[in-house]
């Protein structure tokens, strides 16, 4: 079952550029996409926990991150298109 998560890191796990390399190279990533700082919103069928494992394997233990499961009960100021692929667990397509 799909799910979506947050995943929150801090500078010393690399930069954007490095974090979306190893993003892409997850097998357990299905799609993710960004708009702030240290953040990343990624949709898995795998837990958390094999997320973060995995995440290790490629980037290394530097610094520190948190996978967190995106549920119901959550609020903010998100952009439109984050909150649909958290929601939906897929990117918004274009309109033609």
């Amino acid at each position: 079952m799909k799910k979506s998560y947050i995943f929150v890191y801090n500078d010393t796990v690399g930069t954007r550029e490095e974090v979306k390399n190893a993003l892409n190279k997850m097998s357990h990533v299905e799609t993710w996409r960004y708009d702030m700082p240290n953040v990343f919103y990624i949709v898995s069928n795998a837990s958390a926990q094999k997320i973060a494992q995995q995440f290790e394997s490629i980037a290394g233990t530097k610094g520190r991150f948190i996978f967190l499961e995106h549920t119901n009960n959550s609020q903010g100021r998100l952009t439109k298109e984050s909150w649909f692929l958290l929601n939906n667990k897929h990117h918004q397509e274009s309109p033609s």
